[in-house]
């Protein structure tokens, strides 16, 4: 099992990003558990990514990096 707290943020983005292009039935859990991890570094930098118009996976790593 991989330890997501051993991960940088910016290899957590990385893999939030690749992510948004798959289709399998388990993705929404895994980018749920990336996204928790995310948050729980930067949660003032995730919020204001939740908060923009339009949310994009590439542009999270702009507001928690």
């Amino acid at each position: 099992m991989v330890n997501l707290e051993k991960m940088t943020t910016e290899k957590l983005c990385e893999l939030f990003e690749l992510t948004g292009t798959m289709s399998d039935e388990n993705i929404p859990t895994v980018r749920g558990w990336l996204m928790d991890e995310i948050m729980k570094r930067n949660p003032e930098g995730f919020d204001k990514w939740l908060d923009s118009d339009y949310p994009a996976d590439s542009e999270l790593r702009k507001y928690v990096l």
